[in-house]
């Protein structure tokens, strides 16, 4: 920092042109800049008050700081320092307002609120028995920064959490709700739309968030449905990398596959895949398959991860469900050992001469290429950790997952859940839906239905 020597003398001209050439970063308007440069030229400035002001004006310039943007500012640390500085030294309140780019009343204001009273030792009068004792008054920076720094906490706006009893309340039990999973944006948009039950008003999904930080009402990040936030890793093994279709699957690839699917413009499309739970031995797996219109999941036991036990699942599958092959018309799979039976897999169980749906194969180790499908794994993986042997898991159990998923409302579908939308989609072709019967849940009280 250039510095002034104590034994310089810093005259008017010099204090203008400094003004004048920093006008931009002492953040002064023209009318101040006049203000300053007409007071410098008084007789009441000594030449150690100005010599003063030269250095408070070197330090805001070296300090650069950035433009607060609108009409009002609130005054920062460094502004109520330079306050100190100046209003010891002898200015007056036009001037360090002129300065600091505050109005003289404003000063005026800071001053009487934030001064130190101290009796003046050469006063004639006791300040315990004259009640016209005039004290000398300093004005603190350091009690002026920290009176408005409580001012700030105490003013500011209580949370609508704090605020609003039946909301907090509702929001609690959404967040708490063991069937299904409600995240805070899923609560946050609910509450806009009115749907939560005697709320007084809506919220936003930062304030539930804030309040899970806080640990406020009970809540955890184990509320959360995730739990955690999820990393994405990124995978730079060259092994991994995506490879060319093999000949044999060329004809039945991503690659031929319709322009109107891979735009999801197609509601009868499903992308599938399996989900294992230890990876050494043979045990049982789960067959996942999602439609990406709706995203609505289907998982399915298989006995284990080979062709045949993935042949037989879909078999069970087309007979559960009477009109699969309205409903799923094409599929997506990867290039994993389960799906290596194409023909019998596409083959009707009820007729031998027709095909259920048509399948098609992404590239090797191109997961992103059913990222509908994938997505739906993750979520089954909070339930179903890896480790755990699908055996230990019933049929209730795994049907129990598939209710949480397809009842939990996503963003993309406007709030909806996957439910609904695929029993909407089938009811427009006019497809029975008693099958979706076993996936449905009772709303939470606290809901409008």
């Amino acid at each position: 920092m250039n510095t002034v020597q104590k034994n310089n003398n810093i005259t008017r001209k010099q204090v203008q042109e400094l003004l004048e050439n920093n006008q931009e970063k002492l953040r002064l308007s023209d009318k101040n800049l006049k203000k300053l440069t007409k007071s410098m030229r008084s007789n009441t400035i000594s030449r150690q008050m100005r010599k003063i002001f030269y250095q408070e004006c070197l330090k805001k310039i070296e300090r650069n700081e950035e433009e607060i943007i609108g009409e009002f500012k609130h005054l920062t640390r460094e502004d109520r320092i330079s306050i100190e500085i100046l209003h010891t030294a002898g200015f007056n309140n036009a001037f360090i307002g002129a300065f600091v780019g505050k109005d003289r009343s404003s000063i005026k204001r800071e001053i009487d609120k934030n001064a130190i009273e101290i009796w003046d030792i050469n006063s004639t009068k006791s300040p315990y028995k004259e009640k016209g004792q005039i004290n000398i008054k300093y004005y603190s920076s350091e009690k002026a920064q920290k009176n408005a720094e409580e001012n700030k906490l105490r003013n500011r706006k209580k949370c609508k959490l704090d605020r609003y009893k039946n909301l907090r309340r509702s929001v609690v039990a959404l967040l708490k709700e063991k069937k299904i999973d409600y995240s805070p944006d899923v609560i946050a948009n609910l509450s806009k739309e009115g749907k939560i039950k005697d709320a007084e008003t809506s919220i936003g999904a930062n304030a539930i968030y804030r309040a899970v930080k806080e640990r406020k009402y009970g809540l955890t990040i184990n509320d959360l449905p995730h739990g955690r936030r999820y990393f994405k890793r990124q995978n730079n093994n060259p092994h991994t990398q995506t490879k060319e279709i093999s000949e044999k699957k060329k004809e039945i690839s991503i690659e031929v596959m319709p322009e109107e699917i891979k735009r999801k413009e197609t509601d009868t499309h499903f992308e599938g895949d399996s989900v294992i739970g230890v990876a050494k031995g043979t045990h049982n797996t789960l067959i996942t398959l999602v439609n990406t219109a709706s995203q609505f999941l289907i998982i399915r036991r298989s006995e284990n991860k080979t062709g045949q036990a993935t042949v037989d699942t879909l078999d069970k599958l087309e007979e559960d469900i009477p009109e699969l092959r309205k409903i799923m018309e094409s599929l997506l799979l990867d290039n994993g050992v389960e799906f290596s039976k194409i023909e019998e897999m596409m083959m009707s169980v009820k007729n031998k001469n027709t095909k259920r749906f048509q399948i098609y194969f992404t590239h090797p180790y191109a997961s992103y290429e059913r990222g509908c499908n994938e997505n739906k794994n993750r979520l089954i993986r909070r339930y179903f950790k890896k480790g755990k042997l699908v055996e230990e898991l019933s049929d209730e159990d795994i049907l129990s997952i598939a209710r949480r998923i397809n009842n939990m409302p996503r963003k993309a579908l406007g709030y909806r859940t996957p439910l609904e939308v695929f029993e909407s989609n089938l009811k427009k072709k006019g497809i029975d839906t008693s099958f979706l019967d076993a996936y449905r849940i009772e709303l939470p009280k606290c809901l409008v239905a």
